[in-house]
């Protein structure tokens, strides 16, 4: 079954910005949750987008990547910065999971959220996706 977030993460982890276990157990990008460790760690969530449009396989969902460093706030800056300019335009590309990525548009330029509760800097960037995917049985 298509999984766009899994899509995602996995062509993130081929470009080289981040380490992807699907089953969540290692690695450092984590599905809908960002868990205590590792300190350095990518959260990839999906929210709604508007309303699709009816007999039409495209969807427009939104993504957020979330990144967390340390203690310095370059570090998780740079990171998500990297995985800004690796979406951002990114166009005509079938996912992993058979998703066909039409185009990941930047909702802006990535934004501090200031340190966690330990002290460890976080970032966020949002995107726009146009997504159609593969037909399911």
């Amino acid at each position: 079954m298509a999984d766009l977030l899994d899509g995602i993460a996995r062509w993130l982890d081929d470009v080289g910005l981040l380490t992807y276990d699907p089953t969540g157990r290692t690695g450092d990008c984590f599905i809908e949750a960002m868990p205590a460790t590792p300190d350095a760690a990518v959260s990839l969530a999906l929210y709604d987008g508007p309303a699709p449009a009816a007999r039409d396989d495209a969807d427009t969902p939104r993504l957020q990547v979330r990144v967390r460093g340390g203690p310095d706030p370059r570090l998780s800056r740079r990171r998500c910065t990297a995985v800004y300019r690796a979406l951002h335009g990114l166009a005509g590309v079938e996912l992993a999971d058979g998703t066909w990525l039409t185009l990941a548009a930047a909702r802006g330029t990535p934004a501090p959220l200031g340190p966690d509760s330990s002290g460890r800097h976080e970032h966020v960037v949002n995107f726009d996706l146009d997504v159609s995917g593969p037909t399911e049985p």
